[in-house]
């Protein structure tokens, strides 16, 4: 009886295995979103899988807005906030993420346009504390700024440490798309923040 048990249980497993090989090409692009009417969401995932609903662990849902010309992943359960109609922003626990569209200077690169925008981040950042500013390897052409903050809990009402990622992605027409995804550092996680930043696309 105790051999067979296992032998069902092996084979569980192991088609469990296969199922998950199949299904793991990641997420589906955004591209596909974006011809659906502006706040359309399409479940997409990240790899992760589950997650607490208040960082970015949670499975990428694609929001796609016409009309603005883009398309980008959020962790589902978070909520998008209304009074932002110029990009947009959404909203977990005390995790958000923003997106924004500027036109830099004449002659002015990605690398250039992050560099002077310190001094703005910083003003718009109680605590700042800038711990990096490089070129990314993973998303094509764009700049990371990533900084410490101080945060005050929506929740608990209590004083965190938040570790923040700004992504500066230049356009095609000129304009760069900034993310920034902002959240406590006792759940930082680079890669959720990196997936994130690689469903951004441009529609238009």
């Amino acid at each position: 009886m105790r051999k067979t048990t296992i032998s069902t249980l092996a084979s569980t497993l192991l088609l469990a295995g296969a199922l998950s090989a199949c299904g793991g090409q990641g997420a589906a692009p955004p591209a596909a979103a974006a011809t659906q009417p502006p706040g359309t969401l399409v479940t997409v995932s990240n790899g992760e899988g589950g997650g607490e609903a208040g960082g970015v662990e949670a499975a990428l849902v694609t929001y796609a807005d016409a009309a603005q010309g883009f398309a980008i992943g959020h962790p589902g359960p978070w909520t998008q906030d209304a009074t932002v109609a110029s990009g947009v922003k959404f909203v977990g626990g005390d995790d958000s993420m923003t997106v924004e569209f500027v036109t830099p200077p004449a002659g002015a690169d990605a690398m250039t346009y992050a560099t002077n925008d310190v001094t703005a981040v910083s003003a718009a950042f109680p605590g700042f504390k800038q711990l990096s500013l490089d070129a990314s390897t993973e998303v094509k052409d764009a700049i990371v700024l990533g900084f410490e903050a101080s945060g005050t809990s929506a929740v608990t009402g209590k004083a965190f440490t938040a570790h923040n990622e700004r992504y500066y992605m230049p356009l095609a027409d000129g304009r760069i798309a900034i993310l920034t995804v902002a959240g406590p550092a006792n759940h930082y996680d680079r890669e959720g923040v990196r997936d994130i930043a690689l469903t951004f696309q441009a529609t238009k």
